[in-house]
């Protein structure tokens, strides 16, 4: 009887160390993988960004009342940023890259607002787009680094 209890009990301890032997081979992923639509979208989104902070500057500035001219471009961003978002959660693992693109959606939303009620002053252009490209480089530079990590993996 002893036996019989120290054969399976020596079967389990072999079968669970096999288990753990497996699991440790497996790869382990602790962020989502590349994905290049987030890339573009997001270069897309640096350019046409980009854009409207050289209009807004090579017009002086906009008041309160030019804010009706640039509507379709805060349109435009958040249907993309949106998109970004949604498309980044969908992803298992990609929590970092939907704080980023969340972080710039709230910075469009902020921007809109301060534009709407008091105009975009010439003097806060260089910050405001300063502001907005260290997120846009934030995103880009998380994605290059995960191109770069797929691109070695497949090296391997």
């Amino acid at each position: 009887m002893k036996f019989r209890k120290s054969i399976k009990l020596n079967v389990t301890a072999f079968s669970v160390f096999f288990v753990l032997t497996l699991a440790a081979c497996a790869p382990i992923q602790l962020i989502a993988p590349y994905d290049e639509r987030i890339e573009n979208g997001v270069t897309e989104l640096q350019k046409s960004t980009t854009a409207f902070f050289v209009k807004i500057e090579r017009q002086k500035g906009s008041d309160k009342n030019d804010y009706q001219n640039h509507v379709k471009f805060y349109d435009e961003s958040k249907v993309s940023t949106k998109s970004l978002l949604i498309r980044a959660s969908a992803t298992a693992q990609n929590k970092k890259t939907e704080g980023q693109i969340d972080l710039l959606m709230q910075k469009y939303n902020k921007l809109e607002e301060q534009h709407e009620k008091s105009g975009l002053k010439i003097n806060t252009i260089p910050t405001l787009e300063s502001s907005f490209n260290q997120i846009f480089r934030s995103i880009l530079t998380l994605e290059v680094a995960k191109k770069e990590l797929k691109e070695k993996k497949k090296g391997d």
